[in-house]
């Protein structure tokens, strides 16, 4: 759930932003959210720049925050 949450306030953003490309994208993202709760993966931003089945590096300053995780 807290996955789908992120990706609609992204969403709820790039409309403020009028970032079209962004919004399809962010739909698509909260409906494979919505389908798709199996695997998400680590440290994937989110964002349409980013392949959204693409691992990436979780930052050294969100690390200690995602430990229990």
């Amino acid at each position: 759930m807290r996955h789908t949450y992120s990706h609609w306030w992204m969403l709820k953003i790039r409309i403020r932003r009028k970032d079209f490309k962004e919004v399809f994208g962010q739909s698509l993202r909260i409906v494979a959210a919505c389908i798709s709760r199996v695997w998400v993966p680590a440290g994937n931003t989110g964002g349409t720049n980013v392949n959204p089945l693409k691992p990436m590096p979780v930052p050294e300053d969100l690390r200690p925050l995602l430990e229990d995780h």
